[in-house]
């Protein structure tokens, strides 16, 4: 099966002078909910589980997707956007680690090599990341990290 490239689809829409909103963000193969969904579940239950922390900001989303052209594409660089950056960061110490990053991805899907990269940085710095493929697990480990001592 051929994995599902936004990024590629809304340069091709764009190079054919098509509209961008005519290119959906995700493609549905037949696997439940995309990772929009997914992740939109996942900050849903947090708000319920940890009211709190979610009324304070502590998880939140990291706009690091999509494709930016021109100069859009160079303002958001000079802004400080990294390729590989996880979807979302809760910024609670626990245990020893300084904070929680969470990429979302829905099932079938992997991380990019930049993610891995990234995974590689943000772990030497003394944090931890996850890969969540579903609201189970993203409460499993958003559970887990919060009980840690």
């Amino acid at each position: 099966m051929a994995r599902d490239n936004f990024n590629k689809r809304l340069l091709d829409a764009i190079t054919k002078g098509l509209d961008k909103k005519s290119v959906p963000a995700h493609v549905a193969k037949g696997l439940g909910m995309n990772e929009s969904e997914i992740q939109q579940s996942c900050l849903k239950w947090f708000a319920i589980q940890y009211p709190v922390f979610a009324q304070e900001g502590m998880l939140f989303h990291i706009p690091n997707e999509g494709i930016r052209l021109g100069a859009m594409g160079a303002r958001m660089k000079r802004e400080g956007i990294v390729k590989g950056v996880a979807d979302l960061c809760l910024c609670i110490p626990r245990g020893r680690y300084h904070a929680l990053y969470i990429e979302m991805k829905k099932p079938g899907s992997y991380q990019r090599p930049e993610q891995k990269e990234w995974q590689k940085n943000c772990e030497k710095y003394g944090n931890k990341y996850v890969v969540c493929k579903s609201l189970d697990q993203f409460r499993e480990e958003v559970n887990n990290y919060l009980n840690e001592k």
